[in-house]
Order: structure tokens, then sequence, then C-alpha cells
């Protein structure tokens, strides 16, 4: 299938008018005076982007589909505009079995919307750590304390050092924790215990969800010691402890001292990615003071970036850096840019399209949000995965079924 897409195109060095043409799934051609061949989407006005990537969201399924599967967790990326998402593995049950590893993979290449990726859990035993992980998985999720025993933990991070994979952390240690509250001396700790564990087996880390400035603060000591990088989320960047309870998220969510902080380290490079941390969970779970952590974001994730855009707070470049470009250069994947040879994920925005935020329209299960009620400039109008359009005119199309991004090869 052959698609040539028309707008203004995102570049590193601006914006320009021209054409996207796309065959096979891979981009063959970007320039102003194309021949349009195939499907033709014309986006004149509006705005090209790379398809952005999300490498953390939670898509439940198996036993918690009541929360969220795999259709209408990407159903949301779609609508989202969001091509790529990665699945953390915190399943029931847990994907730190190959056997369940595969289950989940089949389930998306079934269910999913967009594409998808995969990460691996700390396995109970060392046999569960070979081929099968390498081929189909982009990483190894940590939680702390040492998941899973300090010896099985420090035999999976030296596999995912010798193989290449990305560790990802949600890094607290609680043994801060003090009386249900998570402080930022947990953060702390947490980022220090995982850097000290890169430095010593020499494996790539990734800081998920960052919250805090003194976690930013620890995070830059070791920049130049080991491999390190982070992403945060929009809730972050946006709000504070003081928020409605109902909307309870870990780590907590901080002071505006760290809000602040978070978005200058942003701007500057100094945190490479953005992740939306989807967390779909039934309403009345939310409502119990003692519940579960996280949200729905999949949905509201870019609009809530470009209006920080329109507000003169972010640029659009830092938002593609942290969206597309970051997260699959972090991931090794084929795509995040808008280059002959790289995969046809494409996102199309419209900068000036005005909207309030209503969660009883959301394509995910989860019907609620802490952006529930707010103005929003900017929103994405369609979703192009592999050069097949699975977003636009408000419409979610399914036909083309989801594929396991392990699978993209290299560019060209």
């Amino acid at each position: 299938m052959e698609l040539t897409v028309k707008g203004k195109i995102f570049t590193p060095t601006g914006m320009r008018e021209g054409s996207v043409r796309i065959s096979g799934g891979r981009i063959e051609e970007v320039g102003e005076r194309i021949s349009p061949s195939g499907e033709v989407l014309d986006f004149r006005g509006k705005i090209i982007l790379p398809g952005l990537i999300d490498m953390h969201v939670h898509l439940r399924d198996f036993r918690l589909s009541h929360k969220e599967d795999f259709r209408t967790g990407t159903r949301a990326a779609a609508r989202g505009g969001y091509t790529v998402v990665v699945d953390m593995p915190n399943t029931l049950p847990k994907v730190n079995k190959i056997s369940v590893l595969k289950k989940r993979e089949e389930l998306g290449k079934r269910k999913a919307v967009v594409d998808f990726g995969l990460y691996f859990g700390v396995p109970e035993k060392r046999s569960e750590l070979g081929k099968e992980v390498r081929r189909r998985c982009l990483g190894i999720k940590v939680y702390l304390p040492e998941d899973g025993g300090k010896e099985i933990l420090e035999e999976t991070l030296r596999f995912a050092a010798k193989e290449g994979l990305l560790v990802i952390s949600h890094a607290e240690d609680p043994a801060f924790f003090r009386n249900g509250e998570r402080p930022v001396e947990a953060e702390v700790m947490g980022i220090r215990r995982m850097a000290e564990l890169s430095l010593k087996h020499h494996f790539r880390l990734h800081i998920t969800h960052l919250s805090s400035s003194a976690g930013l603060g620890e995070l830059e000591k070791w920049r130049e010691k080991t491999k390190v990088s982070a992403d945060t989320c929009p809730h972050y960047l946006l709000l504070t402890h003081r928020e409605n309870p109902l909307f309870r998220v870990f780590p907590p969510l901080r002071l505006e001292g760290d809000r602040t902080a978070l978005l200058s380290a942003l701007r500057k490079g100094r945190i490479e990615a953005i992740t939306s941390d989807h967390a779909p969970h039934l309403l009345e779970e939310k409502e119990d003071p003692a519940g579960p952590g996280g949200f729905p974001g999949l949905e509201t994730e870019l609009p809530l970036l470009l209006t920080l855009v329109k507000k003169g707070k972010l640029g659009l470049r830092e938002v593609v850096r942290a969206c597309s470009e970051a997260p699959a250069s972090l991931l090794k994947l084929p795509a995040g840019r808008i280059e002959r040879g790289y995969v046809g994920n494409l996102t199309v925005v419209d900068l000036k399209k005005s909207f309030k935020i209503n969660p009883s329209e959301f394509e995910s299960k989860a019907k609620y949000s802490p952006f529930e009620g707010r103005m929003v400039v900017g929103a994405p109008i369609c979703t192009i995965v592999r050069g097949r359009p699975v977003f636009l005119d408000g419409e979610i199309m399914e036909g083309l079924g989801g594929k396991n991004v392990k699978t993209y090869g290299k560019v060209g």
C-alpha cells in the first residue's frame, strides 16, 4: 500500500510545506515536489510530526481486562496521536515468564490498533532469560527494592547489559515510605540505588516518571559516570500535591518548585522523554483513599503538551524530541523521524483546535482524568501507523492490526 501525506512537515531545522510518501510501511520520499501516489491525505495548514511513541503505558488485559485491554488502550493511543506504545509487565499474571510473554505478544497482535512494544519483568528463575526475551522485548522493567531478590535481579541486569536491552526503573525505595507517604527521599535513594547497579553491571538505565527536583539533581550526578536517561509525565509538569486525592499517583505529585524544575529540565534536554504512565483503574478503586495509583493519560498527553507550546512554556521542537525522537533512540527503533527509510509512522496535529477535556468521551475504559474540564489548544487529527491511517476524521480504523515493534528491523 502507498500513501502520500501533504502538509507542514516538522523537521529539525523548521517547518516546510511538502509531502511524505510511504510505501510498504516505510517512508520512501520527503519533499516539496513529490508526485503523489496511492491514497492522498491533504493536511495543508496542519503539522505533520514523526509518529509519537509512549514508552510507559499499562494496557492491563489478562485478568485485569475490566480496567483496560489491548483494544481499548490502543484505541486511546490512536485517538491521542500515539503510533507506538510500550506495555509494562506488572499485569496479572506478570510478564516475567516466557510462556506469559508469548501470550502477551499474541494478544497484542490480535487486538492492538497501533503498534506495541513489551518489557519483561524480573523473573523468578534464571532460565527465563534468553533468546525469547531478546527477540520479543525492548527492555527490562525493575521495581525496588531488589525486585525478586538481589541475586536474580543482578543476574537479570547482567543479561540486559549483555543483550543491550534498556532497563527502565520505577525508582522509589520503600525503605523511606512513612505512614503511606512517599517522600522525595524515596525517589532520590531509588535513583541512587539503580545508578550504582548500572555502574556495576554496565546496563543502560532509564528512570521513568521522574517527579522531583531532588530526584533530578541526583540523576545529574550520575550522567558522567554511567548511561542514564529519564522521562517525566504531563501530571508532574502541570499539577501539584494540592490536587484532588482521587488523582493519587506513584510517585506522588510534588510541590510547585518541583513542577517548574522538571519543566525547565525538559526544555534544556536534561529529561529525555515524556510518557503518559497511562494507568487505568476502576473509578470505585480510585475513590478509596488507599486505592491504587494512576489514571488514564494517552488521550490527554499530546493536547496538554501542545497547550504548553501555545503558551510559550515549551517549544514544539522539545515535544517532538521527547515524544518521538528520544523514545525511538532509547528503544533502538527505526522510527521517530520523517526521513527516508524510517517506519512510516506519522502524527498530524491541528495547533489551533481547542476543546475541553471530557473523560466521558475517552476510548479508554477509565472515564476520569485530573484534567477534566481543562481547555486545551492543539490536538491530533490523524494517526498513521506503517502508512495506514488508524485515526482520521474523528474515527478509529481497526483493520491494520498491531505489530510488535521489535520486528521493525533497521532503517532502510
